[in-house]
């Protein structure tokens, strides 16, 4: 009976396994090695016969249909199908053994065997193989697909790579004098042709001095055909077409063409153009060829979703679609059976013993290897343990997200290693490595994701690498180390979070071990409290180097106690979400919030919110706001304690808030953004915490109303339902007079009093107040009783002191205590007391005395311009009028009216007022214009004057009984105004909104602002909305200078910085040796770019974006404008390379790096050896 885990395999568990399908393999031991280890799945074995039943079918009719797309998931083995359909079309021998046979050994089936056969016997076939996303066969990211093809299909047949001596072998092959050529080239140069074309830059002169001996009429130096070489015309996808049918008749008669291209998904995504060229390659070989030249591709995308993908919707894209007829999609659902049979096949021995080890420890062994996830994990079953064991089913799936995690994680290689063939190599690495030795462990042994970690750390950033290799040095608990390789791998998987119990299922050890969850929990503990690891919404995370860094400069951040503050008003403002109570079903009144004596938010009740500190302080804090309750009886008072944990939220809050402000406009890498996203989310996390943390408070604090103690008890769990059940209790009693005015009134009821004829059709809501009463036969309105006495009394009380009682007061007024009243019960009492010939208004500078009339439904109907009318008692004109009158006039003006008659005191008015009139609206057109506030004080007053000037010597003089008052502070602002407004604080004036308007929007984005800046700059927006502005000039223009100077201060240093950069980019420009060979004229065309923005003056009139972004550009724009330069000088001598494009990818291997320089170095020596000047960019 097997004791120890390499006994229970079928296979020779050491033998050697390719861990990477390569479709361009050429090694025969390989390829018979890999052909042996392939299997053929059912649904595998099905998609061959459809594609090789539709290959078979141009033996009776030739079709355009030759495009096959091979689609899968990593791991669901498109390479090797792709791979091994063309070795078994073209049927080349392995070891002496045709690749069709080698497939029929793997995928026994008479309909297979049938369609091989025929097909090899009728239609020979010559596959070009190779990966379109290697650096050996692509020699820069924009090179075409038809290039490729082209230069691959020539160096099959034997002929140049390079495509211009290839052209030339093609031609001089097609005038039979190939062999002369190569007769004279090995004649000159001692060696033969095809040794020597390899090295292209010496093979392109070579081969023009043998043209120019073989013609010397034609080419008449030994550089004329090097030069006439270059002129060719461009290759297209047609072309390619054409020339594969030809070359295949001349070197491959009788024999279909099939390329097969590995990896195409992946080299034409989000790439219209490269799609494009794709569709075009793919119709152009289906029109020419008729089944002739056949195209396989693969990706890891179907070409539904690849072409979805893209924001072009050209009609060609769409074609492509049905270029490629035959359209496989392979599904990763083979994987575990694949790798079971591959690596994990056990014998006869072997499944007893596992069949009994997992029955008896079943029930444990599930409860502990759960993993809780958001895909669907294969179950555990007894079938499945053993054929998987040492490896359970749940981690072949994961073994697929983690190396998908690793393919994109920041930096990762493109060469990671797809999922079915790194999960073979995988589960035979666990079992052979010598630091993991699987095989030699006793049965009942588990693979752990920790020792998948081992095998895979090389594809893992180095940074997290280090920091894990550290953790024996600066963590004791010994389960440390295997927890953060475990997060490592399992923070790659989205769907499956790192939290302590999915940990511990990934690290149990054994079939018959207890769980881990116990010493997972205490080895977070530890490395959360050093800083090694971090915790979020996907669990738990190893941190990079630039997540440290960032967390230094973040834990710098402290608070100051205004940031506390503002940090708390916002929290307690979220969670209070504004209390209300509709009293009497009439009005929904609101409870307001006063937070540290600051208001917060103004509503009918208010609420007093009292921070303190928790500790012996508290008792008094809160005896304190008993006693202010019962002075102040038309408020409640709340006190809460803010413990350490509303402090340590605060501060995170403030930190995550202060970075974000100050990292978030500087972030320009994919890393800094992902920085800034997290700490957005972490910054949500700490709002709900603060927000939870003050929550918790305000229910445990102390509530008072008018001495009565309100404090939530145990049950409450809502601030607002608190303030609800308190405002319930206090508001009848705050408003006591509420129920006075308390209905509905409806638009037909204000209608009704402005267009009815008499008073018996008014609703229910005039009886059910006792605004109206039978008076004989006769209904009246009630005037002598509330509440209309009292709307008309206030009027009275207040145009009795000279000031205006106008809508807007009236409504302010009866809002308050103890009336509560609504705006349009205030206004439909005003109506009434209108109506019922009590009241006179002035609307627009219009006299209103009915309100029947037009003039009344066009103000009162109209919400503003009633809150803008004024109103008084109306009363016959009496000689007491008349003294009143004078008095103020004295008072308004200075001097007394002789005759106090009607005719002569309307008179005096009048032209006292007609001069002052010009003056307030040339003040109130100033004010508007410019806007700054106190416009309205003005206009009232100037309606005023307008209802004197323009009303009866009765109403005039009445009018400015009422408003004298408001006349005067109209007045003495006019003169405030007239003395403080010279021009040059008018010049301030237009700083300080030019500094409010235009610099504070751009400054307040710098990320680097000074806290004193932003004070400055809400001062100043303070100070220009008061309506004593004017009284603030010196302090309005300090604030407007601090921002001003400020800005002036950034303007300058991006000035000093743009022209640095344009003036150091003039004098580079101007040291190269080429520049002075040009005419003044072209140098100045030329540098123009650069020279625009060295002139300061000019750079004086741009913002600070745009001088930045002009710097920016500087570098690029130098390098347009000495491309230029070197076009002018060398003119069609000058070619561009793009070093970049030959290191697309990134570069992991010497090998890598190896190709890559020989590719750029043989690009680079082909230009230079055609004559042609290379620009290296």
């Amino acid at each position: 009976m097997p004791t120890v885990i390499k006994d229970l395999f079928a296979n020779d568990i050491n033998r050697i396994i390719e861990e990477v399908i390569k479709v361009d393999q050429t090694d025969e031991q390989i390829l018979d090695r890999e052909f042996r280890e392939y299997v053929v799945t059912p649904a595998i074995k099905k998609r061959f016969q459809e594609i090789l039943e539709h290959y078979r079918m141009t033996l009776n009719q030739s079709h355009e249909r030759i495009g096959i797309w091979v689609s899968g998931f990593f791991g669901a083995g498109k390479s090797s199908f792709a791979k091994y359909l063309g070795l078994a079309l073209h049927n080349r021998r392995i070891l002496g053994q045709p690749a069709a046979d080698l497939l029929l050994q793997r995928a026994p089936d008479p309909a297979l065997q049938a369609l091989l056969t025929i097909i090899t016997e009728h239609l020979p076939t010559e596959a070009v193989i190779f990966d379109v996303s290697t650096n050996v066969n692509v020699r820069s990211s924009n090179q075409t697909l038809t290039e490729i093809m082209y230069r691959l299909l020539l160096e099959h047949l034997g002929y140049a790579r390079d495509l211009d001596l290839a052209e030339l072998e093609i031609t001089l092959e097609d005038e039979g004098r190939l062999d002369a050529f190569q007769t004279q080239y090995q004649a000159d140069f001692h060696k033969t042709w095809d040794e020597g074309k390899s090295r292209i830059s010496q093979a392109i002169q070579q081969a023009s001095r043998v043209m120019h001996e073989l013609e010397p009429a034609t080419y008449a130096s030994v550089d004329s055909w090097r030069l006439a070489a270059m002129k060719r015309a461009d290759l297209t996808p047609g072309l390619l077409a054409e020339r594969a049918l030809a070359l295949m008749a001349r070197r491959r008669p009788g024999q279909s063409l099939v390329f097969v291209v590995d990896e195409v998904g992946q080299y034409v995504a989000r790439d219209v153009q490269k799609m494009l060229d794709l569709q075009a390659v793919v119709q152009s070989l289906g029109r020419v060829g008729r089944g002739k030249l056949w195209l396989m591709v693969t990706s890891q995308e179907k070409l539904t979703e690849l072409v979805g993908g893209l924001d072009d919707k050209r009609v060609e894209l769409a074609r492509l679609m049905d270029r490629f007829y035959v359209q496989v999609h392979l599904d990763p659902s083979d994987i575990s059976t694949v790798t079971s049979q591959r690596v994990l096949a056990k014998n006869a021995a072997a499944e007893p013993v596992l069949r009994d080890l997992f029955t008896t420890h079943r029930g444990r062994l599930t409860d502990h290897t759960r993993l809780s996830a958001d895909f669907r994990l294969p179950e555990l079953t007894v079938d499945a343990f053993r054929d998987l064991y040492p490896l359970l089913p749940y981690q072949i799936d994961l073994i697929i997200q983690i190396v998908s995690g690793l393919r994109t994680q920041a930096g990762a290689s493109r060469h990671v290693g797809g999922a079915n063939r790194t999960i073979i190599k995988l589960a035979q690495q666990l079992l052979i490595h010598p630091e993991i030795n699987l095989q030699q462990q006793p049965v009942g042994c588990l693979a752990r994701v920790d020792q998948i970690y081992d095998l895979v750390a090389n594809n893992v950033a180095s940074e997290v690498r280090g920091k894990i290799a550290e953790i024996t040095q600066k963590i004791a608990h010994p389960l440390a180390p295997a927890v953060a390789k475990a997060i490592c791998l399992l923070q790659l998987v989205a769907s499956l979070h790192s939290t302590a119990e999915n940990l511990a299922a990934t690290l149990h050890p054994a079939v018959n071990a207890d769980s881990r969850l116990p010493e997972v929990k205490a080895a977070l503990a530890e490395l959360e409290t050093a800083g090694l690891i971090r915790h979020g919404k996907q669990g738990y995370r190893i941190p990079t180097p630039a997540e440290d860094d960032w967390e230094r400069q973040r834990n710098s951040l402290q608070p100051k106690p205004a940031d506390a503050h503002r940090l708390h008003l916002d929290a307690i403002k979220a969670v209070w979400k504004q209390p209300a109570h509709n009293l009497r079903g009439v009005k929904l009144f609101k409870a307001g919030l006063n937070i540290q004596g600051q208001l917060v938010i103004a509503a009918d009740l208010p609420v007093h919110l009292l921070l303190t500190e928790p500790g012996p302080d508290y008792p008094q804090s809160v005896a304190d706001a008993q006693q202010r309750s019962r002075a102040e009886t038309q408020a409640l008072f709340w006190v809460a304690a803010l413990d350490k944990a509303v402090d340590q939220a605060t501060v995170e809050l403030f930190r995550s808030t202060e970075q974000i402000a100050r990292k978030e406009r500087l972030a320009k890498t994919r890393e800094e953004s992902a920085l800034i996203s997290e700490e957005q989310q972490r910054r949500e996390r700490h709002q709900d915490e603060l927000q939870r943390h003050l929550k918790r408070a305000l229910l445990k604090g102390a509530l008072f109303f008018r001495g009565n103690d309100r404090s939530p008890d145990e049950t409450d769990q809502d601030v607002t339902a608190v303030v609800n059940k308190v405002l319930a209790q206090a508001l009848p009693l705050v408003f006591h007079r509420f129920d006075e005015a308390a209905a509905r009134v409806a638009a037909k009821d204000l209608d009704a009093l402005m267009t009815s004829d008499n008073l018996r059709g008014l609703s229910s809501v005039f009886t059910d107040l006792q605004l109206v009463r039978e008076q004989g036969q006769q209904v009246v309105f009630n005037v002598e009783q509330n509440p209309l006495a009292e709307v008309l009394n206030h009027i009275a009380n207040r145009t009795s002191y000279g000031e205006v009682a106008s809508g807007a007061w009236l409504a302010e007024q009866f809002a308050r205590e103890p009336f509560g009243w609504e705006f349009d019960m205030v206004r439909l009492l005003v109506i009434a007391l209108l109506r019922a010939g009590q009241l006179e208004a002035t609307g627009k500078g219009r006299v209103i005395d009915a309100a029947v009339s037009l003039d009344a439904r066009n103000t009162f109907g109209n919400n503003n311009l009633f809150r803008q009318a004024t109103f008084r008692r109306q009363v016959s004109l009496e000689f007491t009028h008349l003294i009143d009158a004078a008095e103020a006039f004295r008072t308004l003006f200075g001097r007394e009216i002789a005759d106090l008659t009607q005719a002569e005191v309307a008179a005096a008015i009048r032209a006292e007022l007609e001069p002052r009139a010009e003056e307030l609206q040339s003040l109130y057109t100033l004010l508007t214009q410019r806007r700054l506030p106190g416009a309205e004080v003005l206009r009232e007053a100037l309606d005023q004057i307008k209802a004197i000037r323009s009303g009866s010597e009765e109403n005039a003089i009445l009018t400015f009984n009422s408003a004298h008052q408001e006349l005067k502070d109209a007045l003495q602002r006019s003169v405030d105004l007239n003395q403080a407004l010279i021009e040059p604080r008018l010049y301030d004036l237009d700083r300080a909104r030019t500094a409010l308007d235009e610099y504070w929007p751009l400054l307040d984005q710098e990320p680097d602002l000074d806290a004193a800046v932003r004070d400055h700059a809400a001062q100043l927006t303070e100070l220009l909305a008061r309506e004593t502005f004017f009284r603030e000039l010196p302090a309005i223009d300090q604030h407007a200078r601090a921002v001003e100077q400020d800005y002036q201060q950034r303007h300058a240093a991006a000035v000093q910085a743009c022209v640095s950069a344009y003036t150091d980019a003039l004098a580079q420009l101007q040291t190269l040796p080429e520049w002075a060979t040009l005419p003044a004229e072209a140098q100045q065309r030329l540098a123009a770019p650069l020279v625009r923005c060295v002139d300061g003056e000019t750079a004086q009139h741009k913002t600070i974006p745009l001088l930045r972004a002009d710097r920016d550009a500087c570098s690029s724009r130098l390098n347009a404008v000495i491309e230029e330069l070197w076009r002018l000088i060398e003119g069609n001598r000058l070619v561009r390379v793009a070093a970049a494009d030959f290191f697309t990818g990134g570069v992991e291997t010497e090998e890598q790096l190896e190709q890559s320089l020989a590719d750029f170095r043989d690009q680079c020596l082909k230009w230079i050896g055609a004559g042609k000047k290379v620009l290296v960019q």
